[in-house]
């Protein structure tokens, strides 16, 4: 099944409304929740999650002064492949004075799984992004532990156009062993997460959030924060989806508290 999710959002008497939007089945989006500033998209899902051969396109593009955050309803599972490789297509545009906290629920590759993800993220230099993007190693109750065929997702970032990230996530279980020392470990789920706070340039603020980031790292999780060209990355390995979750809202909450400065 082929299936998209288009929507647009301008900034209008005074809040951020949806300018326009087109979907299909399965994919729909509640109405808006509208909390202080920012208003709260959710993105559901009436199929069960994603099967072989199916492809999802999803376009957001979220105009000047807009303030956002879009999440997901729940987990989103990938099932088992039949031959075909199962696709999703990401695009977001930030415009300027516009901000974004992109926190969609982790996925969940079921064992057999082929996974391709291409995810591309333009944002104004004078705009802000908080972009998440969390997946396990499969249903470990289950004993599907690392039984995907493969899990391949690609992920650029640009500010303006300067490519500030450039991420390849790939799991290919019969390349190579995941739970070895310098892999997951023990581990089972996998974070990243990309901070943009409308500073073009490397400076004194940045360095304050990775300070800042690092000494939230709960104990449960095991993470690296760094500066970028334009912006930091996080990526975090922890034993539950809430954990990396949680931990990301967190940042995601400091963020739009405090986005101008920075202080503990």
């Amino acid at each position: 099944m082929k299936s998209c999710l288009r929507m647009k959002t301008d900034f209008s008497y005074g809040k951020t409304n949806i300018k326009d939007v087109y979907f299909d089945a399965p994919y729909k989006i509640m109405s808006p929740f509208h909390q202080g500033e920012y208003t709260e998209i959710m993105q559901m899902c009436a199929s069960a999650g994603m099967l072989s051969g199916d492809t999802f396109n999803l376009e957001l593009q979220i105009g000047r002064r807009s303030q956002v955050k879009y999440t997901s309803q729940s987990y989103e599972k990938i099932f088992a492949s039949k031959g075909e490789q199962t696709r999703k297509r990401t695009k977001i545009c930030v415009e300027e004075q516009a901000k974004l906290c992109y926190m969609p629920h982790p996925m969940i590759p079921f064992a057999g799984s082929d996974f391709y993800a291409e995810n591309e993220v333009r944002i104004h230099p004078k705009s802000q992004l908080i972009y998440c993007d969390i997946f396990n190693c499969g249903r470990v109750a289950m004993g599907e532990k690392f039984k995907m065929k493969r899990y391949c997702s690609k992920t650029r970032i640009y500010v303006g156009d300067v490519l500030a990230l450039a991420d390849h996530t790939l799991l290919q279980p019969d390349l190579f062993d995941y739970q070895s020392l310098g892999m997951w470990g023990e581990y089972t789920h996998n974070g990243l997460l990309y901070l943009y706070t409308g500073t073009p340039e490397s400076s004194d603020q940045d360095e304050k959030w990775v300070s800042c980031i690092r000494d939230m790292i709960p104990d449960a999780i095991e993470a690296g924060c760094t500066r970028n060209q334009a912006g930091i990355t996080l990526r975090a390995l922890g034993k539950s989806g809430e954990s990396i979750y949680g931990f990301f809202e967190k940042i995601a909450t400091l963020c739009k508290r405090k986005h101008e400065t920075l202080s503990t």
